[in-house]
């Protein structure tokens, strides 16, 4: 029956077209308005092309893998042909040659503060940056490892693009937003001045566009312990598990057909490759002065999105096809943790660094450096990892 219809390739399949249309005229309108911006001499030119660029690199990867699942949905051969990741020795020292490089020539157009200068290279530069430690990760974790059929190992790249991104940010705005509604409504019965407090200072939020002037206003809030403590119980549990319970969407989705709990960590790192290129090329959609240690930054968050991935890609095949249900529980909690750690440590540095701005200078110099260092010694962890499960699994599979 070579004609009847593959259900999961052809859902795939559209799903990846509808996505492809929508960032079509997304990057058309963010391109033009950059262009726009930069004549003008207004807005942030060079930060609204690299976002034109990052969705139209995503569009472009999205269009490869809807070529390959639509091999699927017709039936060729081909499409059910074992994928091989080409990766190679020397492709280690390249991504750092590229990323080094990049990193040095965007950092030195963005100090020279020339609006055109950043909006010609800093959008390709982005992508220079972000692209090779991920390909680098996926083909260190990957190395020597079953991937399963070309179509589906692209389904699941896709649906880690696409799919499983928009479910993630839909969730957490709803809870943000629940807890916001909440919060207010106390507040409101309980402490009516503070409510009217926070009203005015909202008022004064909407109308301000100077960065320090608004940090000034926020200054009491930020420093503000109670509060502190509520953001990052959301930064560091809920984000987490939410986004490590659908990241790996494609695997949830294909679980019973991919073969072993070896193919579904290769898998799981792949779901998180997809959701970290979309969120770091997003992310990273700054022509400031910033831009270098942004970009930087987002390679330490690329590996941690597939590691985790990578450890609930192991351990959904392993519930799916061997039944162990407590591995999956482990991976669910292993990965949260991680991303928890990971999220508070770059949360209370980023709050540290804004002492002096908030009257709490000592915050600089007590909490950031030990939290930089948290962050490094973790990466280095999670990079361990991911080598040692690599070659666990070769060994075992």
């Amino acid at each position: 029956m070579q004609n009847k219809t593959h259900y999961p390739s052809t859902f795939t399949l559209i799903l990846l077209a509808l996505s492809i249309l929508f960032l079509v005229p997304i990057t058309a309108i963010l391109g033009i308005g950059s262009l726009i911006s930069l004549i003008r001499g207004t807005a942030d030119a060079a930060g609204q092309m690299i976002m034109a660029f990052a969705f139209g690199f995503v569009g472009l990867l999205l269009i490869l893998c809807a070529w390959f699942v639509l091999e699927k949905v017709r039936h060729k051969e081909s499409a059910d042909a074992s994928f091989t990741f080409p990766f190679s020795s020397w492709h280690i020292a390249a991504a750092f040659g590229i990323v080094t490089l990049g990193i040095a020539i965007g950092t030195a157009a963005s100090l020279l503060e020339n609006a055109f200068l950043s909006w010609f290279l800093l959008p390709i530069l982005t992508i220079l940056v972000i692209v090779p430690p991920v390909w680098l990760i996926f083909g260190l974790g990957s190395h020597g490892l079953e991937l399963g059929a070309r179509w589906r190992f692209f389904s699941i790249f896709g649906i880690g693009m696409t799919l499983a991104p928009l479910i993630m940010i839909v969730l957490e705005i709803v809870v943000l937003v629940l807890g916001i509604f909440i919060g207010a409504v106390y507040i409101g019965i309980s402490q009516p001045d503070m409510f009217a407090e926070i009203k005015t200072v909202a008022d004064q939020l909407s109308v301000v566009t100077d960065e320090q002037v608004m940090i000034s206003l926020l200054a009491p809030y930020l420093a503000n312990t109670s509060l502190i403590i509520i953001g990052l119980s959301y930064i560091a549990l809920i984000v987490p598990l939410i986004e490590e319970l659908f990241k790996p969407l494609g695997v949830w989705l294909f679980g019973f057909q991919i073969e072993t709990p070896a193919q579904g960590f290769v898998l799981g790192l792949l779901s998180g490759a997809g959701f970290a290129l979309f969120e770091s090329l997003n992310a990273s959609a700054d022509g400031s002065m910033s831009w270098g240690a942004i970009v930087t930054a987002r390679a330490g968050t690329s590996l941690l999105h597939m590691t985790a991935s990578g450890i609930m890609g192991w351990g959904i095949v392993s519930a799916f096809k061997e039944k162990k249900y407590g591995r999956l529980f482990g991976a669910y909690l292993a990965a949260v943790l991680i991303h928890g750690v990971w999220n508070a440590s770059a949360a209370g540095a980023g709050i540290s660094a804004l002492g002096e701005s908030i009257g709490r200078p000592e915050w600089l110099f007590t909490f950031t450096p030990a939290l930089v260092c948290g962050l490094l010694v973790l990466a280095i962890g999670m990079f361990a990892v991911l080598i040692a499960s690599n070659r666990k699994l070769r060994t075992t599979s």
